[in-house]
Order: C-alpha cells, then sequence, then structure tokens
C-alpha cells in the first residue's frame, strides 16, 4: 500500500473513511504526483485542518499510510466550521492545510518552514508522552525499588560510609607510625584521598586476593595471598621474596605481634600500607638502585624524575591493578549495576524465591520484620555447595543466544571454586573493624567467625549477581560486539537458579 493522507481532499468524510479502510483493505494507491488532489473542495465545511492519532499531533500531507500507521489506529480529521479569509481575500489555511494546498513553488519556503514547526511539535509532544510514560511507570515501581533499596542498603557505595571508614583507617595508620619516614605528612594525606577516591576499586582487589589461600580466611590477606596478588598482577616477581616479606611484616598496625610473623595477616586498612610501601618499593628504591648500578659502571644515570609516593601509589594502580579489574566482576562498574533500577526490580520480581534459596543453604530460620528477608548467615563453605548445586562451577553447558534470524552457542567461562571463594569475598558489604570491636558471631561448632566470613542476605544477592556476569559475561569466542551487559548477566544468572532441580525441590517458606 502507498496511500498518501493527501488523499483526504476527497470530500473530507468520504476520504476519512477510504483513508483508513478502503485504502488498506483494497491496495489504493494515491499518487503525490496527482494534482488534483491538492484542490480545495468547493464545499469549505469538509475541508480539513489538521490530520492526527493519538500518538502524534500532526501526520503530514505526503506522508505514506503503511509507513505511519497500523492497522486499527484511529485517526482524527478536524474540519473547518468555516474558512476566514484575509484583506485580500485569500482563505486562511492552518499550517496542515496549507501544507497540502499551497503546492506552488513560490510557497516552497512557507511550506518548509511550516514542516520544520510540526515535526517539532511532534517531537515534542512524544518526548513529553515518554516523560509522562516514565513518571507513571516510576510511581508504580517506587514502593518496590524503596523496598530493594531498604534490602540492599549496605551493598551500596555510600560516599558517607567510604570517608568514614578512610577516615578511622588514616587514624590508625597515623597512630601506629607505619609510614613514617618514608612518607612525609602532606604526601600521606595525599595517599588517603587517592585511596579514597579509588576506594571501589583498591578494595575489589584487595577481597579477590583475600580468599585465594583456601586454607586461610576469606577476609584477611596472608603472605601466600599477598605474593599471588603481586606475581599475577606483574608488580614484582619472587625474586623480590625477600622484600616482600619484610613489607608484610612492617605493614601491621594492630597489637604488638612480631613484625616478622609469616603468619600474621593484613586487614583491608593494614593492605594500604603494604600497598604504599610496595609503591614506593617498586618505583622509587628500585630506580635508586638502578641509578647507583649505572653510575658505578660509569654510565649516565636515568634522567627520569624519580617520583613522590603518592604518584607511585597511583602509578601502581594504574598499570597493575586497574586492567585486572576491568576483567573481572568487580570495581564501580559493577557497584553501578547493583544498584540500578533494572537490576533491583529484577530481585523484586524473584525475591521470594530467592529468600528460599539463601534459606536452603543457610543457617536462617526467619525473616526480617522489617523487610521480609531472612535473618542469618552463610558461610563461605555453604556458598561453595550453593554454586556448585547450582552448576555455577565448571563450563560444560553452552549459552544458547538468538540474534536476529540466526542463533548462537558460545561456551560459558569456566567458574572455579577460587573464583567463587573471591565472589563470597567480593560480596561483602563495607565496614570498618578494628582490634578492639570486632564484631564476632557464634556457630554452633564453638568457632567465631568474623563478620567477612560470613554472607547475609543482601550479600547473597550481590553474590549471585557476581556470579553472573563471571559465568555468562565472559562467554568463550564472544566477540565485543555480542557481549552481555551486566543486567542480562544478571537475569541469566537468576535464571539459572529458578530452573534448577533444587530450587524446585525447595520447601515453601
Amino acid at each position: 500500500v502507498s496511500l498518501y493522507l493527501n488523499c483526504i481532499l476527497f470530500e473530507a468524510n468520504a476520504a476519512a473513511y477510504l483513508f483508513v479502510h478502503v485504502g488498506i483493505r483494497d491496495g489504493m494507491h494515491i499518487s503525490s504526483r496527482n494534482r488534483k488532489y491538492y484542490q480545495m473542495p468547493c464545499n469549505t465545511q469538509l475541508l480539513p485542518k489538521n490530520v492526527y492519532t493519538e500518538d502524534t499531533p500532526f501526520l503530514h500531507p505526503d506522508d505514506v499510510i503503511n509507513q505511519n500507521l497500523k492497522e486499527g489506529t484511529k485517526v482524527f480529521v478536524e474540519l473547518y466550521d468555516k474558512l476566514d479569509f484575509d484583506e485580500f481575500g485569500f482563505p486562511v489555511l492552518s499550517k496542515w492545510a496549507f501544507l497540502a494546498y499551497r503546492r506552488d513553488e513560490k510557497y516552497r519556503e512557507e511550506r518548509e518552514i511550516f514542516s520544520e514547526e510540526l515535526c517539532d511539535a511532534v517531537e515534542k509532544f512524544q518526548l513529553e508522552k515518554t516523560e509522562q510514560s516514565l513518571k507513571l511507570k516510576a510511581e508504580i515501581e517506587r514502593p518496590k525499588l524503596e523496598r530493594m533499596k531498604m534490602i540492599m542498603a549496605e551493598q551500596m557505595v555510600d560516599e558517607n560510609m567510604i570517608e568514614k571508614i578512610m577516615r578511622e583507617a588514616w587514624a590508625l595508620i597515623k597512630s601506629s607510625g607505619a609510614l613514617d619516614g618514608l612518607v612525609p605528612d602532606e604526601e600521606q594525606i595525599e595517599i588517603r584521598n587517592f585511596f579514597a577516591k579509588n576506594y571501589v576499586e583498591i578494595t575489589e582487589m584487595y577481597r579477590l586476593y583475600s580468599p585465594v589461600n583456601s586454607r586461610g580466611g576469606t577476609h584477611e590477606l596472608d603472605y601466600i595471598e599477598l605474593c599471588k596478588f603481586l606475581t599475577e598482577t606483574e608488580i614484582l616477581g619472587e625474586e623480590h621474596s625477600n622484600v616482600i616479606l619484610r613489607i608484610f611484616g612492617e605493614s601491621h598496625v594492630r597489637g604488638t605481634k612480631s613484625k616478622s610473623s609469616i603468619h600474621l595477616q593484613l586487614n583491608q586498612t593494614e593492605f594500604f600500607v603494604a600497598l604504599t610501601k610496595i609503591a614506593a618499593y617498586k618505583y622509587i628504591t628500585l630506580h635508586r638502585r638502578e641509578n647507583a648500578k649505572m653510575r658505578k659502571r660509569g654510565v649516565s644515570a636515568s634522567k627520569a624524575p624519580i617520583p613522590t609516593v603518592p604518584i607511585a601509589v597511583e602509578t601502581i594502580y594504574l598499570e597493575h591493578i586497574l586492567p585486572v579489574l576491568e576483567k573481572m566482576p568487580a570495581g564501580s562498574e559493577m557497584r553501578a549495576a547493583l544498584s540500578s533500577t533494572d537490576v533491583l526490580l529484577l530481585f523484586y520480581q524473584h525475591l521470594d524465591q530467592l529468600c528460599t534459596v539463601f534459606i536452603k543453604y543457610s543457617d536462617s530460620n526467619e525473616l526480617s520484620e522489617e523487610s521480609a528477608t531472612p535473618i542469618g548467615s552463610m558461610t563461605a563453605k555453604q556458598f561453595g555447595i550453593f554454586a556448585k548445586d547450582y552448576g555455577f562451577l565448571g563450563s560444560e553447558e553452552r549459552l544458547n543466544r538468538a540474534q536476529g534470524a540466526k542463533s548462537f552457542l558460545k561456551s560459558l567461562v569456566c567458574i572455579t571454586l577460587r573464583e567463587v571463594r573471591q565472589v563470597f569475598s567480593a560480596s561483602q558489604h563495607d565496614m570498618f573493624e578494628d582490634d578492639t570491636e570486632e564484631k564476632k558471631v557464634e556457630e554452633s561448632d564453638g568457632n567465631d567467625l568474623d563478620h567477612q566470613e560470613l554472607m547475609d542476605f543482601s550479600e547473597f544477592l550481590e553474590a549471585v549477581a557476581r556470579l553472573g556476569v563471571l559465568k555468562f559475561g565472559g562467554a568463550l569466542e564472544v566477540s565485543e560486539e555480542e557481549t552481555l551487559s551486566h543486567y542480562e548477566c544478571i537475569r541469566l544468572s537468576i535464571q539459572k537458579i529458578l530452573r534448577s532441580k533444587c530450587t524446585q525441590s525447595c520447601p515453601e517458606n
């Protein structure tokens, strides 16, 4: 069908009928070049003043019906009650009628102006309608979002919480004197501000390596884990093991334990200290040593300036930490996805089923009165069992992805037990704990576990999201253009849980 809106220039009522019904039914074709349809009808009460639909306030007289309307669309034809004339006796036409009837070349400029004005009006109308639709949707979804934001409050990036953590952490570092003699006070402030600015990424890196050693906990960094962090990110090699051990011992700011003990562990605050010392060693100490060797050999030393410690910290972050995080479900991008409206509504939609799964694998046996979510916690071991039962470990399955008329099968990334432990650790929410105010949870077997070694329900939701991004976001043989969004990965993760036989066998709450 190639029926033009100017067919309305028939007797208007009949034209409206032909326009919508007969024309589409019979495949009527009316050429825009047929000049007789540009003549104004003799009966001016049948003269169209405007043509529009419920979705657009203006349809151009030259618009093709099948390109602008769908079957069943209501088209409104506004007619003149009477036609006014100007002082020269010419009819005063609406912009639509002017476009429809003033076809001579002398009217071309005015027609272009009217056409642009009406098209702008359509764009504005559609924009306002979209905004109204979004506002209406927001009002409908607002109670759901408020509930999810309350449930996930501790998982979302809170600038005030970060500032509080950094203030208390740096007070402990200052009181210990761990950086005195290495970093002047004014440079310590620069380093502290840099850690605060990049807090999410740096703490994510700490949490990704703190559970690497399966014999240790998931909330603190032991010597083996520190070495793996430095070698795998290519910050320092094994030839620097003696220096790494010394820095490991010197970075402890808690208690009076021996600083040479290899059995100690670094908490998050101490990791800040260790990272600062390592950056200074790599970019300052080694630089000076290399210059000294060159001078002994009679060779001109490097003219490159030796950086300050703050610049060394920033360099180690940009060159070694950030590139690793960009390849993993971590950092600000992951945090932004977790707090997005789409992901929160996705969690809300399946909240009851996810609560049931959490209860099955945790020690929870009651719901919070405030949020109606499980009270209790899950250990790293229990989370590992969950990940295994629901098929997140391994890469036997393949992802069927439809794209247009084609369908693709992609091998999924193999998730290891180490990565499951990393997801468990990375999902812990932020809080500051020093050695005098550690929050302990008494397990039934008598073992005391730190908060960071237990997963509550909000942390479980974040972990489900991270497993999805890890499992589906890095599908093998997938080009950059085909990479799934974080939302789509999280949706697939939840879908995987809901379709599992393990969920179907879960007892109802």
